[in-house]
């Protein structure tokens, strides 16, 4: 850093001309700041443009979207649950699954004596899933022979055709997941084994969805004939949403028939 002169070692030139080379010095600098604040207004200008206060288009906004305006206007609906909304508030059940039990110490604390009787003086319920994990049952045919020389033997029940295959309630949680919850075939597969230890292929889910459609066929149609000549508004209200869900499953999987021939 230039060290200043000692102005009482100058002239009365001297210093005038120092005066002027300062003030010329502190004029420059400040027009270089005024310059950079023009700068920096502008590019925060440019930062603050969406696709709401310009021509740029929404896709360009990313992570700075501005925040959607809600049509509805205020008062209009209160906040909260409406009237007549059946709520899902957790109450505690008459007969739990678990209980544990906290009892106190076996001696008071203060005088060291032991303590009475027990009793319950309150409860607390814990709403919680169990442990979700596939259950294989096996099952095993007997035979036996009689005195006479024939040979007896029990019957598999008409559902178990194979040495290893899924039970119902497995494909029908992979039904449910893709046909209903719309979840596409790969991450359907992925789910099963996330939640349950039971990953599926796709052309498994496929299948599932084939025989499901077999299956709800006749529920279907005969839905379909309750409700001809009736309003469509009438029979969905009558119906609710559960006959438009097992229609859907049934044309989804039956669409997909052909293409289980070829993912087997």
């Amino acid at each position: 850093m230039q060290q200043l002169p000692d102005l009482n070692s100058l002239s009365h030139a001297q210093r005038g001309e120092l005066i002027l080379e300062q003030w010329a010095m502190q004029q420059m600098l400040m027009a270089q700041v005024d310059a950079l604040r023009i700068e920096v207004n502008e590019l925060q200008a440019r930062l603050n443009l969406n696709s709401r206060n310009s021509s740029k288009p929404s896709s360009s906004d990313g992570l700075n979207k501005p925040q959607p305006k809600s049509l509805r206007k205020a008062g209009q609906r209160p906040v909260g649950g409406q009237k007549g909304h059946k709520g899902h508030t957790l109450c505690q059940v008459a007969e739990p699954n678990v209980v544990v039990i906290h009892a106190p110490p076996e001696r008071c604390d203060v005088c060291h004596g032991p303590l009475g009787q027990t009793s319950v003086v309150e409860a607390r319920q814990v709403y919680d899933l169990p442990d979700l994990r596939y259950q294989v049952t096996e099952h095993r045919v007997l035979q036996s022979m009689c005195t006479c020389g024939k040979t007896h033997r029990g019957v598999f029940p008409a559902d178990v055709t194979a040495a290893v295959q899924y039970g119902p309630r497995a494909k029908a949680a992979a039904v449910h997941l893709n046909q209903y919850q719309m979840l596409p075939l790969k991450r359907t597969g992925e789910v099963m084994g996330d939640l349950f230890d039971m990953p599926m292929s796709e052309a498994t889910i496929l299948s599932a969805n084939a025989e499901a459609a077999q299956v709800l066929a006749p529920t279907v149609t005969a839905s379909h004939r309750a409700g001809v000549g009736e309003p469509a508004h009438r029979a969905r209200r009558r119906d609710g949403p559960a006959r438009e869900q097992i229609a859907a499953l049934a044309a989804r999987a039956g669409h997909r028939e052909a293409d289980l021939a070829g993912a087997t």
